[in-house]
């Protein structure tokens, strides 16, 4: 069983992580949220963290009491949407900043592609010295040391040129439309 088997029996009680755990609010960090929804709907319900004991927590219980513990866990996911939403307008914002340095042609503008090129050209002598460490005179744990710290500094230069732009701006987009409107829970 897998999560998506519960939205007919959140439907009513709780939309949001009906929606979500079915994948019925499609929007990209969706599959995070959903998690964080199954966790929130156990937890309320005072089971483990899985759908078949939610399932039986949700038909075996009181329905008044299940009912009640349904809408505290709807509060508690509307608010880590909203945080989840917040975050992602940070984003946004950040991308608007330097948008609009580069708009006005400032000179601060050229920080982030400064950066990157200092981390990827750290990067790579950093790997050359891993391939070779007795070219330097080092020991080669220092090297692979240093490299991995510079790995993953080059993925986040990377990410921020390759993989954030576009998903941000979709991101933001889904998540505006999904806030403007009741989730719809298709049967």
């Amino acid at each position: 069983m897998d999560w998506s088997a519960l939205t007919p029996l959140l439907a009513n009680a709780a939309p949001t992580i009906g929606g979500l755990l079915g994948g019925l609010i499609p929007f990209p960090g969706g599959a995070i949220l959903g998690q964080v929804a199954g966790k929130v709907v156990a937890e309320a319900l005072g089971v483990p963290p899985t759908p078949e004991a939610v399932k039986n927590a949700i038909e075996t219980g009181e329905p008044e009491v299940v009912q009640a513990q349904l809408s505290e866990a709807e509060v508690r996911m509307q608010t880590e949407v909203e945080k989840f939403k917040a975050a992602l307008e940070d984003v946004q914002s950040a991308r608007a900043t330097t948008l609009g340095l580069v708009k006005s042609k400032s000179p601060i503008a050229w920080g982030a592609p400064v950066v990157s090129v200092v981390i990827v050209t750290g990067f790579i002598a950093l790997s050359v010295l891993a391939m070779k460490p007795n070219m330097a005179g080092i020991d080669s744990s220092v090297t692979l040391y240093l490299l991995g710290a510079w790995q993953s500094l080059a993925t986040m230069a990377a990410t921020y040129w390759l993989g954030s732009s576009a998903g941000s701006n979709d991101k933001s987009a889904q998540i505006a439309a999904m806030a403007a409107s009741k989730p719809v829970i298709k049967r």
